[in-house]
């Protein structure tokens, strides 16, 4: 089966990518990348938090980055890039973190249709940095949820498995984020799995009050009793990359 995953130029897509290329190697495999900045106007944290992820990125060289795992950078996948994306002719496509909304030419060209790794339960999680704001809402279990992109309308497609796992309130947004892809991206290999062996993937509408979200105020991150990341937090991605447990509460539950 022919693959292509879009994803964005930041640390848990990389970290998704790290998840996922290994068990796909029966497949077909392009990758593209988005990469936008932080616009200006962004409160002080957002930017502090971009550099430290920027300098994950470019010193960790023990962690596979995205040239080594031959993903291109693909932003204007609606106009200019379109035609790149085209040829990789591909049967299914998997997003993950990308920052550009799809648009129906984009939609229609995989044959089995955009499938989408959203980092929040949904629909009471919409939009962006859904983490953030399920941390500020003190939940006791975080999750992500495997969805259909049926048009421009942003997460709120057809629900294909979710997968939970307990949040961890002494540790930094960024560390709970990273945390869910393990869970999340399983609920994507067995997606792909079924996709594999001829069967569909059965879906059911999004039930309940939708919640929107876009990017934190400085109040809010302000009034957050947690910190957006800290230094310990590349710790995470040395304890993957030895192949030990990634420490903190795990736990496994998912729909499919």
């Amino acid at each position: 089966m022919k693959l292509t995953l879009l994803v964005n130029y930041d640390v848990p897509a990389l970290l998704a990518l790290h998840y996922l290329l290994p068990s796909c190697a029966a497949h077909e495999v392009s990758v593209f990348y988005t990469r936008k900045d932080v616009l200006p106007s962004a409160p002080l944290g957002l930017h502090r938090f971009a550099e430290f992820e920027a300098k994950i990125l470019t010193e960790n060289t023990n962690f596979k980055s995205f040239n080594d795992l031959v993903a291109l950078e693909l932003n204007d996948i609606n106009g200019a890039d379109f035609e790149s994306f085209v040829a990789t002719n591909p049967d299914l496509v998997v997003s993950i973190r990308h920052m550009t909304i799809l648009q129906t030419p984009v939609i229609e060209v995989p044959k089995y249709g955009v499938i989408n790794l959203h980092s929040g339960l949904l629909p009471a999680y919409q939009g962006v940095m859904s983490t953030f704001r399920a941390m500020l809402n003190k939940d006791e279990v975080l999750g992500t949820t495997l969805h259909f992109i049926e048009g421009a309308n942003i997460d709120s497609g057809s629900i294909i498995a979710q997968s939970r796992t307990p949040a961890c309130y002494a540790e930094s947004y960024f560390w709970n984020v990273l945390n869910l892809y393990r869970n999340g991206c399983h609920t994507v290999l067995e997606a792909i799995n079924l996709l594999s062996r001829g069967e569909d993937l059965q879906a059911k509408p999004q039930v309940g009050r939708a919640n929107y979200y876009t990017y934190p105020s400085v109040v809010e991150i302000d009034s957050a009793v947690f910190p957006l990341f800290k230094l310990a937090d590349v710790g995470f991605l040395d304890d993957y990359l030895r192949g030990q447990k990634l420490a903190g509460p795990w736990g496994l539950t998912t729909t499919l």
